[in-house]
């Protein structure tokens, strides 16, 4: 049996971790395979622009929710690669919006193929379970969203103390 399945609870993000990383290799495996030359850490963001166009970086931030440096680590990357420019606002300077390059629009119909294949395989196997991994995870989020996980233990730490 798999031991971290064993810890059922206190491994919950270990094994959100470990099927993440398994999504991971198989995307980049795929990717690699298919000559595309693509990050998968790349991939949210670089559909965000592609999707809103001239997109600023703290905007790609909160529809992720994810961090600002997070985005800017992924962004400096992808404008290393040429797949992105970026543009400074007239009328905040410090602000830049990100657009795809020619490059970068280049590879969407090389990378259009892989993503329709990674959502028809997603959506097989969410259909086969008795409990949608998708919905399960928006209950989850939704649940920290409204008080963070640290929080919630702090709490459970305070009763346990009183008892």
């Amino acid at each position: 049996m798999d031991f971290m399945a064993e810890m059922a609870e206190l491994a919950l993000a270990s094994r959100l971790r470990r099927l993440s990383d398994t999504y991971w290799q198989a995307v980049t495996a795929t990717y690699r395979q298919s000559g595309v030359d693509f990050d998968v850490r790349w991939a949210t963001i670089f559909v965000l622009i592609a999707r809103q166009g001239p997109v600023a970086i703290t905007e790609i931030a909160g529809r992720l929710g994810i961090t600002h440096p997070a985005v800017i680590q992924v962004t400096n990357e992808l404008e290393k690669r040429n797949l992105i420019v970026s543009t400074k606002s007239e009328q905040d300077g410090r602000k830049r919006f990100l657009s795809l390059s020619e490059a970068g629009q280049a590879m969407l119909p090389k990378l259009q193929p892989l993503w329709d294949a990674f959502i028809t395989v997603n959506q097989q196997m969410i259909a086969q379970q008795t409990h949608n991994l998708l919905l399960s995870l928006q209950e989850m989020e939704a649940q920290l969203a409204e008080r963070n996980f640290f929080d919630r233990v702090q709490d459970q730490l305070t009763t346990k103390k009183s008892e």
